[in-house]
């Protein structure tokens, strides 16, 4: 089944259908594009800036904000965000939908060819203006999902009828089904987390990693893994696929007190595919989708995967 008949059979709305096969067709191009960089383009390229939050964009990010742009412009979207913007981009017509985006998600790994991404949201405008629409809460999403640029090019997606994987069949132009109601395992032994920052965790995060770490002997009486690769795309695909805990919490740094990642580019379209995947996403006290949103690029905490980890997680904040 390719993705086309998949919206068909699963998508209520045809507007939510069209967005996702015009996002669907961006990042077809987003990903040639990609493969077609030389390999001392991808190292030597000195032309950088910063976006609208204090980020180093590099021309790749840039090219796939507009790639974007050109194909949302021509779909049922009234509107876009994303993390590139500093704002949103009214498209000044009457539809009732507004897209989120990151772009290129990972992006600082391009140097070294691991996976990257574009995240994305759908939501309903719900009669508000833009300004408002934009700041509505994550239970507003009606699809999200993202593309991974690794090895093969792939789509996890939902439109709230579950969470399905599609790979990129590139001699037909066209993302074909591989995996239909992926269930992230209730139980795990992987946790993922930047082991770095431990000097700046809170008494809960320290906890919660530590007993982890003390294995069969310790209080969680079974031995864990570690895996990170520093990009969320990449981290989530594996949790999807074969189940983990990934944790990216708030830390005692000035400028992640609140949190690394943002909440309506990457934790709300994220938590969306999780919770609908039978697992549970939180900012270690409630659910990412019920989070106030009260700024475009706000940021949260994010932890999420397999349901049992992510409650053991909550519980250590309980416990102190």
């Amino acid at each position: 089944m390719d993705l086309d008949n998949y919206l068909l059979k699963n998508s209520k709305e045809e507007e939510i259908s069209s967005i996702v096969k015009s996002l669907a067709d961006a990042a077809i191009k987003i990903s040639n594009i990609i493969r077609s960089i030389k390999p001392q383009e991808s190292i030597s390229n000195n032309d950088r800036k910063l976006n609208s939050d204090g980020d180093i964009q590099k021309p790749l990010d840039i090219i796939s904000d507009e790639i974007l742009i050109d194909f949302l412009k021509k779909s049922p979207a009234a509107g876009y965000a994303s993390e590139e913007q500093e704002g949103y981009i009214d498209f000044k017509n009457n539809n009732n939908f507004i897209v989120f985006a990151d772009p290129l998600d990972g992006s600082s790994n391009i140097d070294v060819n691991v996976s990257i991404g574009t995240i994305f949201s759908i939501m309903s405008k719900n009669n508000l203006s833009l300004e408002k629409a934009f700041i509505q809460n994550g239970t507003h999403q009606k699809s999200s999902g993202f593309f991974v640029y690794g090895p093969q090019t792939t789509l996890f997606v939902t439109v709230g009828a579950g969470t399905a994987l599609f790979g990129l069949d590139e001699t037909q132009g066209k993302f074909i089904l591989i995996r239909d109601n992926i269930v992230i395992p209730e139980k795990t032994n992987e946790f993922a987390i930047n082991a770095a920052y431990r000097r700046f965790w809170d008494g809960a995060t320290l906890k919660y990693v530590t007993e982890c770490q003390s294995g069969e002997s310790g209080p969680r009486k079974k031995n864990f893994g570690m895996r990170w690769v520093g990009s969320l795309v990449a981290d989530a695909s594996r949790i999807f696929i074969r189940g983990g805990v990934f944790l990216y919490p708030s830390d005692a740094r000035e400028k992640y007190k609140y949190g690394r990642l943002r909440l309506t580019y990457e934790a709300n379209p994220i938590a969306f595919l999780v919770e609908q995947a039978n697992g549970e996403a939180t900012d270690g006290h409630k659910k990412i989708l019920k989070l106030e949103v009260k700024e475009l690029h706000q940021r949260s905490p994010l932890i999420f995967g397999s349901k049992e980890e992510v409650l053991e997680y909550k519980k250590s904040y309980s416990s102190l």
